[in-house]
């Protein structure tokens, strides 16, 4: 089979598009983890910055809604938040971190029973999701439920065998009376 030349040119633009679709999948997927790194060091008008750079290149990164709703959750701007945590689960209503990080927003507003809810719908998805864990059994002892707070964080403690989280212990979520 011969191409003319107007084939050739389609296909050439086709791998074209896929290779800068590529790259740009790439240049993206550093940015993140730039954005990541500067939140995890409280740069956080760096990383708003940064997310919102990869929001330009690609409107629907869940990583990038994610990471902008964790910046202004940390900013203590957690309605606003929400919005973006809510933007992001349109895309991926299944994404357990942003499921947590929403729970962990409404919990900074008060509303312990509505996030326990959302840290149930990230262990519906991960069961083993430590995050969720600790955070339901805060929520739980922040509601005054210290002995279901308590019997979360050993489930939490039982699946986290790295103590990646050793700030949380069941001597923070119960009261001294029941330690």
């Amino acid at each position: 089979m011969v191409l003319s030349a107007d084939d050739i040119g389609h296909h050439v633009q086709y791998v074209d598009a896929t290779v800068s679709k590529t790259n740009n999948s790439s240049i993206i997927s550093d940015m993140i983890q730039n954005g990541n790194v500067l939140f995890n060091a409280t740069e956080y008008d760096k990383a708003m910055t940064t997310f919102e750079q990869v929001l330009k290149l690609d409107s629907k990164s869940v990583d990038a809604l994610n990471g902008k709703g964790l910046v202004l959750n940390n900013l203590g701007k957690y309605q606003e938040a929400i919005s973006w945590f809510d933007m992001a689960l349109e895309i991926d209503p299944n994404f357990v971190e942003t499921l947590n990080n929403k729970g962990i927003a409404l919990a900074n507003l008060g509303k312990y029973q509505e996030a326990i809810s959302w840290f149930d719908m990230a262990l519906e998805i991960d069961p083993n999701f430590v995050d969720a864990l600790y955070n339901k059994a805060d929520a739980l002892g922040e509601l005054g439920s210290y002995e279901e707070a308590f019997i979360w964080t050993e489930k939490a403690l039982a699946i986290d065998t790295a103590k990646q989280n050793t700030s949380m212990s069941t001597s923070t979520l119960l009261p001294n009376e029941i330690n």
